[in-house]
């Protein structure tokens, strides 16, 4: 830890009391749906003030001076089509764009919120509530945990895009309308862009006419959230008011092997092949694993070094 961080450590907050429960549902009820398709989810961290713009900005100080990469700071002026790359960076304080969130104008992201103690322990909180609900021991599955927060100016929008991991997010503050399709739709998602994601264009998953008519549209108030299954194209606009989402993402084994098979689809495409998408055949997955895994790790330690 640098010296900044480690100065900035010393004067932690006092502990918010985080709810006895922070799902409000039953063992087992999300068994069917997990990981397959987006469900709307009930918690009770709605406005809680472990997420207050105070509590961010000093956050978002800590994140910062453990390394620049864990806090993303960027115009929230952005369109639905916009590709990551296409998108200004805020040329202000980041400290003075979520303290002023409400008229800034901005989009941040703070990455990896796990490193502060308390958003550890709600994280973990969540797990264990997530594995009770979806009947899977998440922390014997999960290869890769990461805790986002989203903070964002009224209108600002999200723009399309696929993710490798799956994600359960939460409203805290403020509204938006929240748009997922069904990843396994190959109408709004076709087999060459998730290979393209996978060989490392984020952006590969582009916005369609079709996408908008088959989107499960949630209205995110605070107290509601939803599950996003891997690779479920989705996007977001912000109502009128500042929004607050907390995002639990996680990678699972049987993705995280998929993925390599994606990637070495991608390789042969550009061979002339029509590469047999995962699952299809059992024997040409296990070859296109081998074959892969002579080039890199078969273990990646963060999403990153699996993208």
């Amino acid at each position: 830890m640098s010296t900044q961080a480690a100065q900035i450590a010393k004067a932690d907050p006092i502990e918010q009391k985080l709810p006895e429960r922070i799902f409000n549902h039953s063992a087992g009820e999300f068994a069917e749906r997990f990981n397959v398709l987006p469900f709307p989810v009930s918690h009770n961290l709605g406005n809680h003030p472990l997420f207050e713009l105070s509590r961010l900005v000093e956050l978002a100080k800590y994140l910062w001076a453990l390394g620049g990469a864990k806090v993303v700071f960027q115009d929230g002026g952005a369109s639905f089509e916009n590709r990551w790359d296409e998108i200004e960076t805020k040329t202000l304080s980041f400290i003075n764009g979520i303290r002023d969130i409400q008229e800034s104008g901005s989009w941040v992201l703070l990455k990896s919120v796990q490193e502060d103690p308390e958003y550890q322990k709600c994280i973990d909180l969540c797990v264990a509530e997530l594995s009770e609900l979806t009947g899977v021991d998440l922390k014997k599955e999960i290869t890769w945990i990461d805790g986002y927060i989203f903070i964002a100016s009224p209108g600002a929008v999200t723009p399309h895009h696929i993710d490798h991991e799956s994600n359960f997010l939460l409203q805290i503050h403020g509204e938006k309308s929240f748009n997922v399709c069904d990843p396994w739709d190959r109408s709004v998602l076709f087999e060459e862009e998730i290979e393209s994601y996978y060989a490392g264009d984020l952006s590969a998953a582009g916005f369609k006419t079709v996408s908008q008519e088959k989107a499960f549209v949630f209205p995110m108030t605070p107290g509601a959230g939803v599950h996003i299954p891997s690779k479920g194209p989705h996007w977001v606009r912000n109502n009128d008011k500042y929004s607050v989402s907390f995002s639990i993402n996680f990678c699972m084994r049987e993705t995280d092997i998929k993925a390599r098979i994606y990637q070495c689809n991608h390789y042969l495409r550009k061979l002339d092949f029509n590469p047999t998408p995962p699952g299809r055949s059992a024997l040409k997955d296990r070859l296109k694993i081998l074959t892969l895994g002579r080039f890199g790790s078969t273990k990646p330690a963060n999403k990153n070094e699996l993208l």
